[in-house]
């Protein structure tokens, strides 16, 4: 009878281990992360101006889970800007995320043929890498933004100094975070057709819970031409 127990006892811990390994054998690895969508200029034009924000925008996926996103950007050949920033503050541990970022190009940034590369790595050590071409070009008669300010009390207060040589067509004002999206379109009689004009807007921005928020303004000339500039705030 002892012996017959024993058997038993036997056959149901086989039993049991050989349930356990088959559910880990079972389990699948997380896919890589991947990289869709991605912009890099105003309107994927891949283009930069030294002395302006670069925008670069991407929908990143990563079923084990964002680790960090690095950025990096260097000449094709010799020397001059390079950029090689990391990013976890609002992407880390994430599975879908947009990275959505603006650069400071230098003034003195040297024009010329760029090569750029945006890299995710997840939590399992999983790495993708997109690869872009980047051409960094002066223009001078690009709009241009001095003393942009942000401010939030009880709205969101904006403010700034804008040079068109082209004219004024329209400025945008576009706040987002923490789910919350907003862009307001601005052609004020008084701006359209300027070529200097001192911004100063309130927007209501009640909607948006507590968090950290990026503020992009982005104006638009009579030519065409469009540049953007970005600013944060955090709302208590």
């Amino acid at each position: 009878m002892k012996t017959t127990k024993q058997l038993i006892c036997l056959l149901l811990a086989g039993v049991t281990l050989f349930s356990a390994c088959s559910k880990d054998n079972d389990e699948t690895p997380a896919g890589a992360p991947t990289i869709e969508g991605l912009e890099v200029g105003s309107g994927n034009n891949l283009i930069a101006h030294p002395g302006n924000d670069l925008h670069i925008e991407a929908q990143v996926t990563a079923p084990g889970n964002v680790k960090d996103i690095v950025l990096e950007i260097h000449p094709e050949t010799g020397s001059g800007w390079e950029v090689n920033t990391t990013y976890t503050d609002g992407y880390a541990g994430t599975k879908n995320t947009e990275f959505h970022e603006h650069i400071d190009v230098p003034a003195d940034a040297a024009t010329g043929h760029y090569h750029g590369h945006l890299k995710v790595t997840d939590q399992n050590g999983r790495v993708t890498e997109a690869e872009f071409e980047l051409s960094v070009e002066a223009d001078p008669t690009l709009p241009s933004v001095t003393g942009f300010e942000v401010g939030y009390g009880n709205d969101l207060h904006v403010e700034a100094t804008v040079n068109a040589p082209n004219k004024i067509a329209q400025i945008a004002v576009e706040v987002h975070g923490n789910g919350f999206e907003k862009e307001v379109v601005y052609t004020d009689a008084a701006m359209v057709g300027q070529t200097t004009y001192n911004l100063h807007k309130h927007v209501d921005v009640a909607a948006a819970p507590a968090g950290h928020y990026h503020v992009h303004l982005k104006v638009v000339d009579q030519a065409g031409k469009e540049i953007e500039f970005e600013e944060h705030f955090d709302k208590p």
